[in-house]
């Protein structure tokens, strides 16, 4: 099996003269003991539910023996898309979001875990949010959608990764909130509860239907003479489940920079949508303690960049490809990556990850 450095080859080495000192994860050692239950200061939780179905593809490649999705869907579902409106040929598996997108979710995210309960998963009010609890049926249960309350300000100033807020992107950020309450995503995974003592209890889960809703929230004041002494304008806004279902076991950790972060090392606040699922990928593989992370070549190729993979721009993402490299290894996600044969003679990326990033 003969082992290839990939140099100038499509998919090089970027990266490796950038001074990366400014991300350099502090050393293990100094990191205080934490509590199990409790998430690090400076981080927040992601769902891993929420993540997988991010980070969902499929791939290019179709075998003729491959069941189509049509014919592996439940009838109930088929008849919610059926009521969508939407021809069953356009759905895909998956939450597929734009890079604006994906930095709404990882916003409201962030926003969920400072304004949650997170230290007790047993209390109801874990992961639910700062307005009043919502109860609805899911999965065959009655389970918690966390509901969060705040100003389009705030949402805005997460977005922006702490850079300064104009109205336009005030707008901007409604636009795509907005945009994004009307869709809806074909969820289908599996949740595990492992039981005391061995075994375990599987739930598949399979749905369509929006991942957010924007109800209309307004709150005023009024004296005992009628008077309106306030007024307060806020989004209200409400969560799918998948937000925080098994968080408190099935969860990655982000840093609560993550955007910054991302934006300065990209060099840019418009992020390229295959360095945020490079980055959200890797930071998975992470948090598996994948260290040394391998997937084939043409699987990552349809990881981060499927709509080009169909569109056959292979040299697009090839340079797309780069860029993202070259950006998490700034971030000190990644350290160093070569390709070699896989045991078929085909191309396998393997990723070596910093084990003491955060």
């Amino acid at each position: 099996m003969s082992e290839k450095e990939i140099q100038g080859s499509g998919v090089g080495l970027p990266g490796a003269e950038k001074d990366v000192s400014d991300f350099a994860a502090p050393k293990v050692g100094d990191q205080k003991k934490k509590n199990k239950k409790e998430t690090p200061k400076g981080k927040y939780k992601r769902s891993g539910h929420l993540s997988d179905q991010m980070l969902k593809y499929e791939s290019t490649r179709k075998h003729s023996t491959q069941i189509s999705l049509f014919d592996s869907l439940k009838p109930e579902t088929i008849k919610d898309i059926e009521v969508s409106g939407i021809e069953i040929t356009q759905i895909v598996e998956g939450i597929k979001l734009s890079p604006a997108e994906t930095k709404i979710i990882d916003s409201l995210c962030k926003l969920l875990h400072v304004n949650s309960q997170h230290l007790n998963p047993k209390e109801k009010t874990y992961y639910s949010g700062n307005a009043e609890l919502e109860i609805i049926n899911y999965g065959g249960e009655r389970t918690t959608a966390p509901k969060l309350a705040f100003t389009l300000y705030e949402l805005t100033k997460e977005y922006k990764g702490g850079q300064s807020i104009s109205g336009k992107d005030v707008e901007n950020v409604a636009n795509t909130l907005q945009a994004l309450s009307k869709k809806q995503f074909l969820l289908k995974y599996r949740e595990t509860a492992y039981k005391k003592g061995g075994g375990r209890i599987e739930k598949e889960i399979e749905t369509y239907e929006k991942i957010i809703k924007l109800p209309v929230f307004k709150q005023r004041e009024y004296s005992k003479e009628n008077i309106e002494v306030s007024k307060k304008e806020e989004t209200l806004i409400i969560l799918h489940p998948i937000f925080r279902r098994q968080i408190d076991s099935k969860f990655i950790l982000y840093p609560d920079d993550i955007i910054s972060r991302t934006q300065i090392s990209y060099g840019s606040h418009n992020i390229s949508e295959v360095t945020i699922r490079l980055r959200d990928y890797l930071m998975r593989e992470l948090t598996y303690k994948h260290f040394e992370s391998e997937i084939y070549l043409h699987n990552l190729y349809d990881l981060v960049a499927e709509k080009w993979m169909r569109e056959k721009r292979k040299k697009k993402v090839k340079e797309s490809l780069d860029k993202a490299i070259d950006t998490v290894k700034i971030m000190g996600i990644l350290e160093d990556y070569k390709i070699v044969d896989g045991s078929s003679g085909e191309p396998k990326v393997i990723f070596y990850l910093n084990k003491e990033w955060q």
